[in-house]
């Protein structure tokens, strides 16, 4: 790979790890407390709302799955991008199961960064790796994807490209909150040149995410040494796995090339979840809202 690649990739790890660095040592307004959603009945037995848990992790995967940022054509057999992602999302901050499960003062616009780094491959092959952060918060997913464009190039026609993609995340910051997302998308678009050195392209697309989450083991009474305070009640709980949570995402965005820089716009329009879970028996409802996400994609093309 080219010194200037490795040079790339060495500053966006370099930013990464001190945001990260950073962020340790503080708790924000959207870092989860996952045992507050824990209620406890008169005999003392402390049992998860599965439903609050359920609505979470869905707006929860929304906010912090990939974006792709990107229209369908690849970046051929040479080509190699690396952008900065700034995002306002969001969120139903007024809902119960964002207010017990954080600090209770989450914002109802919660900004993240997503750093993606894009590699072309022959023929019509493209993958790519990067990280996402949720400011006010320790949480991250790192993520990967690989698209096929399976119809492109012919931009002095009026016949759009077409792509297929699939991407995935892993949460990692998130204090008792197992979570993975998955998903597929469609998209179609078309190069415009502007004068000499700049294009214009205009995509659309359609996105079906997957989420899977769990949580670890929860005490509702952090304070207290069972050991020392014995009680025949139980205060530990767990959330879950209820079943596979699927959010909407289509997508509509711009992406402007001048010379090596691209700047991109996007904006998904995200309706609430309406998948049941189901565990042991119960369903479990999925109570989350319609979500906003605007992304401005800033990058340099190689």
């Amino acid at each position: 790979m080219p010194r200037r690649f490795l040079s790339s990739f060495a500053l966006a790890a370099l930013g990464l790890s001190l945001l990260l660095g950073s962020s340790e040592a503080w708790a924000g307004p959207y870092d989860l407390r996952l045992s507050q959603l824990g209620t406890t009945d008169p005999s003392g037995m402390v049992t998860g709302n599965d439903s609050d848990f359920r609505s979470l992790a869905s707006e929860l995967g929304v906010l912090m799955a990939p974006k792709p940022v990107d229209p369908a054509d690849s970046l051929g057999l040479s080509g190699f991008a690396l952008s900065a992602d700034i995002s306002l999302n969001t969120l139903s901050n007024g809902k119960d199961f964002w207010k017990n499960a954080t600090r209770g003062d989450p914002g109802k616009v919660a900004p993240t960064l997503q750093i993606m780094g894009r590699k072309g491959l022959w023929p019509g092959i493209e993958v790519g790796a990067g990280a996402t952060h949720l400011f006010g918060s320790r949480m991250w997913t790192i993520s990967g994807y690989g698209k096929v464009a399976i119809h492109e190039g012919f931009h002095h026609l009026p016949i759009p490209s077409i792509a297929l993609r699939g991407m995935f995340s892993r949460l990692v910051g998130a204090e008792d909150m197992n979570m993975t997302t998955g998903s597929f998308d469609i998209s179609i678009s078309h190069v415009f040149g502007i004068g000499k050195t700049v294009n214009m392209t205009p995509y659309v697309g359609y996105q079906g995410l997957m989420i899977l989450a769990r949580s670890g083991v929860l005490d509702a009474t952090p304070t207290t040494d069972e050991y020392l305070d014995k009680s025949p009640v139980l205060s530990e709980f767990v959330f879950k796995d209820a079943g596979m949570i699927y959010r909407h995402r289509p997508f509509i965005g711009f992406r402007f090339i001048f010379s090596v820089l691209r700047v991109g716009l996007e904006a998904m329009i995200v309706p609430g979840g309406k998948r049941q879970g189901e565990i042991e028996g119960n369903k479990v409802a999925d109570t989350s809202g319609l979500q906003q996400q605007y992304t401005l994609s800033l990058g340099l093309d190689f």
